[in-house]
């Protein structure tokens, strides 16, 4: 294994954001993690993580190891596949459909590895990745052990696990359980308005329709980010409690969506209701395609981006005495 010297996160994170770390390897394999870990005892260092980068915001020096995970491999048996963390994820789950394994197609087209999708709990267009994850192998670094958690184990919640905001796990793989019959998932609003301009029903669908529809979509919706620099979701949707919705002030046709024992409230929607959306400072901005997303024209500083949302957070907070939440990992 090799370690490499001074290297800018704007070579490894899609936002460009260019702060440094003084120390860069690659996980190739299982094996080279004790060597790793053995690294970091002797440095006292800290470290992080990375798959493609599109999750996270550096938001100063990093003074550690950054590991790029690079694990390959999947392996199935039956409706359960495991599959290595550093896989791309939307390349596994085209995979998956190919196999005529059913369940994931709602999540096409979400940029990174299969290994950041557990840490984030990555969902769109009403499905979750942990509604189909059966277990997880991590490496854990206090312990120095790999460990394997089932999905209760990994205290999934809304965008978050208890991976999220620890550096102890590093996920080798994760194994999924999914269905042999297709279970369409068409309740979100926007694919339902994609069906209808296609001219089809929801019992005209099949699974492949969704992934690709999905795929339309995030396209058409999302800015991409090797072209327009940025980390997809830059808030969380807001959910409240019937009480807590009774003490904000919401913008009169605030859209709301009740889920089990919570509000959901589209933090995208207060965005533009506030005059965001297209707004740039800098060379930070709110795309134009989306207002949850925050695009850099130049490479930045984590400073810059992370001054600009508490721009809009205490706006927000200001005008409808909500706190929004910053939902990629800051490093």
């Amino acid at each position: 294994m090799n370690i490499s010297e001074n290297i800018s996160f704007s070579t490894l994170c899609s936002l460009k954001i260019h702060e440094m770390a003084p120390f860069y390897c690659e996980l190739n394999s299982e094996e080279e993690l004790n060597e790793i870990s053995e690294f970091l005892d002797r440095e006292k260092i800290k470290h992080c993580v990375l798959g493609d980068g599109t999750n996270i915001v550096p938001t100063g020096k990093f003074n550690g190891l950054v590991i790029k995970n690079k694990l390959k491999g999947i392996k199935r048996e039956g409706t359960k596949i495991e599959v290595a963390s550093g896989e791309n994820w939307h390349s596994f789950v085209d995979l998956s459909l190919s196999e005529e394994l059913f369940g994931l197609e709602n999540l096409a087209l979400i940029p990174g590895t299969v290994g950041a999708g557990p840490i984030q709990n990555i969902g769109a267009y009403g499905s979750e990745i942990s509604d189909f994850i059966s277990e997880v192998r991590v490496y854990d670094f206090e312990n120095k052990t790999i460990q394997t958690l089932n999905n209760k184990e990994c205290g999934f919640g809304y965008r978050t696990s208890i991976f999220k905001n620890t550096d102890r796990y590093l996920v080798i793989s994760v194994t999924f359980e999914l269905l042999s019959e297709p279970n369409i998932n068409h309740t979100y609003e926007a694919l339902k308005k994609e069906i209808q301009n296609i001219g089809k029903t929801e019992n005209d669908l099949k699974p492949r329709d969704v992934f690709n529809l999905v795929s339309k979509i995030r396209k058409k919706r999302l800015p991409d980010h090797i072209l327009n620099p940025n980390v997809g979701s830059f808030f969380k949707n807001v959910n409240l409690t019937e009480q807590e919705i009774l003490e904000v002030d919401l913008p009169i046709g605030t859209p709301i969506f009740k889920k089990q024992e919570s509000i959901k409230i589209s933090s995208a929607y207060l965005i533009e209701k506030a005059g965001w959306k297209g707004k740039r400072k800098g060379n930070v901005g709110v795309s134009d395609l989306h207002s949850l997303v925050l695009v850099a024209y130049e490479d930045i500083k984590g400073k810059e981006i992370l001054d600009f949302a508490d721009e809009i957070m205490s706006d927000i907070y200001n005008k409808t005495k909500i706190k929004l939440e910053i939902e990629p990992n800051l490093i």
